[in-house]
């Protein structure tokens, strides 16, 4: 009898202590949300130190180091949302003389995690590039390739903001400036027999004006829309669109670069006649 208590008790204590433990346990469903059965195991595991092992990167790096000792250069272009570089083609022609890959990758918005390392291949293989080629060798390259891509496409027209920030307009010295300039010259300018100056600034108009300015300075392709917030002064639109277009026909302008080289560019004025 006291043999089967004893049994018995110990059984209880065994019970009791497993069902502690499956209370402590963390499950983990297929959703990988944790989920903690108690304020001890919780606070246990948030206190714990996360020891990474960023087995991507290194993976990468063996790969870029065999790449290496086998002669396989690639350099790799780590570009931001809506980089590009035009001269691509030209770029990745002159370093294969050299026995180089051209490649690119682009950047996340995201921020790159804590204890983790991105473009591992590449910044170990551009490491490498560099030091046997030399820091400038990349740059000088592009220089050559974006003068090539000018040559080869000579009437090619670059978007406004794909350009270098200087000045287009022959009277502005900074950039700053130029973006404000031809706007006050014209209002200026503007002289309507039939409406004085304040007469002129009650008729909510806004004449937007695209054009090219060509490597030359000469412009053309001059395109001309007026919109007025009230509808009955569309009557002034010949003549607002008229000035609009003597103005951009007889302003001095200067050619947009890029990195440098004077280039075709699109041109954007919105002139308010206020």
């Amino acid at each position: 009898m006291k043999s089967t208590k004893f049994i018995l008790l110990i059984y209880a204590i065994v019970l009791i202590s497993c069902n502690k433990e499956q209370a402590l346990k963390i499950e983990k469903p297929a959703n990988d949300t944790i989920t903690v059965y108690s304020e001890f195991e919780y606070y246990k595991l948030k206190s714990k130190k996360i020891k990474i092992i960023d087995t991507a990167c290194m993976f990468d790096e063996r790969r870029a180091k065999n790449d290496i000792r086998e002669g396989k250069l690639t350099y790799t272009m780590i570009l931001g949302f809506g980089a590009y570089d035009y001269s691509n083609k030209e770029m990745g022609k002159l370093l294969l003389k050299k026995s180089i890959l051209l490649d690119s990758v682009l950047k996340p918005c995201m921020r790159q995690p804590e204890g983790f390392k991105w473009y591992c291949y590449a910044k170990l293989m551009n490491s490498e590039i560099e030091k046997r080629f030399g820091k400038n060798f990349i740059d000088s390259l592009r220089n050559i390739a974006d003068k090539q891509f000018i040559e080869n496409k000579p009437n090619y027209i670059f978007d406004f903001y794909e350009c270098d920030t200087s000045s287009r307009y022959a009277s502005a010295e900074t950039y700053e400036e130029f973006l404000e300039k031809p706007k006050n010259d014209f209002l200026n300018k503007l002289n309507y027999p039939k409406m004085t100056k304040s007469e002129m600034r009650k008729q909510g108009a806004n004449t937007e004006v695209s054009f090219v300015i060509y490597k030359n300075g000469s412009v053309g392709n001059i395109k001309l829309n007026t919109d007025y917030d009230i509808a009955k002064n569309k009557e002034y639109a010949k003549y607002f669109e008229g000035a609009a277009l003597e103005f951009v026909k007889n302003a001095k302008w200067k050619p947009a670069t890029y990195r440098g080289f004077n280039v075709n560019s699109e041109m954007h004025l919105n002139l308010f006649n206020l």
